[in-house]
């Protein structure tokens, strides 16, 4: 009985002591650390309004439907639109021209999404949305594809300003 009082008090008492170890490793400051490369941005964020999130969901759910005035409407007067091989900056209403195009040549589209994070940056005073999904969709002529994206979507007064859609094709085995 003692030895397995004493076993259970040690298991116990080494217990606490990592714990204690790795909760003071969650508390150093991150302008003590010594990164190997700098940010242009920064690192100093906080956990972003969600409601920013839903204006960026939105406009893609209006995007898949195939409305794309309607998504558009969650967008900035002036934008900026980047994307694989692709740069618009320009008024709202040009960029439905170009996006209206793209999405036409689809006949069905569908995204499934990892995740998202919205974080604030108090530095710059800036929300950014960042997604992670895949995108299928097929053609007219019958072609199915889709790609892997990760976007970053700027935020402010609850209007998308920069939408940054950064995509990976996905390589065929063969």
């Amino acid at each position: 009985m003692v030895k397995t009082s004493f076993l259970l008090l040690s298991i116990i008492l080494l217990s606490a002591c990592y714990q204690k170890k790795n909760k003071s490793n969650d508390n150093i400051p991150t302008d003590s650390l010594n990164y190997p490369f700098k940010t242009n941005y920064g690192i100093n964020w906080v956990k972003g309004d969600e409601k920013n999130a839903l204006v960026v969901l939105n406009y893609l759910k209006k995007y898949v439907d195939g409305d794309i005035k309607g998504g558009l409407q969650n967008f900035a007067d002036t934008v900026i639109f980047t994307s694989d091989n692709f740069y618009y900056e320009g008024t709202r209403d040009s960029l439905a021209i170009i996006l209206s195009a793209e999405r036409a040549k689809q006949v069905t589209v569908l995204k499934d999404f990892e995740t998202w994070l919205t974080a604030y940056y108090p530095d710059k005073d800036d929300t950014w949305v960042t997604l992670w999904y895949t995108e299928k969709w097929t053609d007219k002529t019958g072609k199915q594809d889709s790609l892997n994206y990760i976007d970053d979507v700027l935020v402010k007064d609850g209007k998308i300003v920069k939408y940054q859609e950064n995509v990976r094709h996905y390589v065929s085995k063969e």
